[in-house]
């Protein structure tokens, strides 16, 4: 599986994104984690903004799933959304 991460500015960040990040890797240490880069397909594209404004910039960002997290709780739903990816099974 193929992970693009794209962080905010960090201008105001309410969290760690790179713990966050860090338990995310630790956890799907099969998976590709790496810097998003436009135009590029990803399985899993994942925003880390600092906050709720979420103002990060991903229109070029192109994946499967797209994943915004602006709060530590969001990891839970980014855990769920990339098993149910790794789980399923093309035929």
């Amino acid at each position: 599986m193929k992970i693009g991460i794209k962080y905010c500015g960090g201008c105001n960040p309410k969290y760690n994104r790179t713990n966050l990040l860090k338990c995310l890797k630790d956890e799907y240490n099969d998976a590709s984690f790496e810097t998003a880069k436009d135009d590029v397909y990803y399985d899993v594209v994942i925003v880390l903004c600092g906050c709720s404004s979420a103002c990060a910039n991903h229109e070029k960002l192109i994946g499967r799933r797209k994943i915004i997290i602006t709060d530590e709780n969001d990891c839970i739903k980014a855990k769920q959304i990339i098993s149910e990816l790794n789980n399923c099974k093309i035929t």
